[in-house]
Parts: structure tokens; sequence; C-alpha cells
């Protein structure tokens, strides 16, 4: 549970990171789109193979396993980028120009969250329709 809690904060990182550097205009979309399919990619295989340790367990295990790491991924993270903007906000004085870029930050966490969720459904598709097949992910 914690080594797919894990894998799921790296794809939040990784993801807000890309997002971030696209939005201050340092990437162009010709170079965002082909970067963000990749990650998506990466992050997918590493999601799998994070799961694929647990692969003994039974379905219902595994399956929580997967729900609670993406679950706590998804109530951490926003607490632990928010709460300390909110903090810095009302800390720092209006001309620091803070309270202008907080919907932008809210945004790429709301969308490094939503790109991890797709990952954990498209992993969960995959190594449903690998057990279906009768084959699972190789592990080594």
């Amino acid at each position: 549970m914690l080594a797919l809690a894990a894998a799921n904060a790296v794809g939040v990182v990784l993801f807000g990171t890309l997002y971030l550097v696209a939005g201050t205009r340092l990437l162009s979309q010709a170079a965002f789109v082909p970067c963000l399919l990749l990650l998506f990619v990466l992050m997918i295989v590493l999601w799998i193979r994070t799961e694929a340790r647990h692969r003994s367990l039974t379905l219902l295990r595994r399956l929580g396993r997967v729900v609670v790491g993406l679950a706590g991924v998804v109530v951490l993270t926003p607490a632990l980028v928010l709460t300390p903007l909110f903090w810095l906000d009302d800390q720092l004085p209006s001309e620091a120009g803070l309270h202008a870029v907080r919907g932008g930050i809210m945004a790429v966490v709301l969308i490094a969250l939503g790109l991890v969720a797709l990952v954990n459904v498209a992993g969960v598709l995959i190594v449903t329709a690998a057990a279906a097949l009768g084959r699972g992910p190789r592990v080594e």
C-alpha cells in the first residue's frame, strides 16, 4: 500500500512539474504533448511494476491496496501543498502577488491528481487484461 502511494506521489510531483514548466512557457506545446505522453506511459509502467510485487495477494486485497494508495495521495497532496500556500498567503502582504498565482497552483494540483488517477485506472485495466489472458506482468 505504501509502495503504491509512493508511486502515486512520484506521479503527482512529475505531472505537476511538467505542467508548471509548460505553464511558465519554458516548454513549447509541441514539446509538452510528447513529454506528457511519455511521462504517462512511464508512470503506468512504474505503477504496474509496483503493484506486481503483491501478485500473490487475493484480488480484493490487491484492489484495497490500490484504492488506499490512491486515496492517501488524493487526500495528502492538497493538504501538504495548499495548506502552507494559504498560510503563506495570509502572512505575506498582497503586494507579494501570491494571491494571484494561488488559483494556478490549485489547478496544477488538481490536474496532477487527475492524471495520477488515470494512471491508476490504466494500470488496473492492463493488469486485469493480462490476468484474463493468463499472463501477469513479469517482475525481475
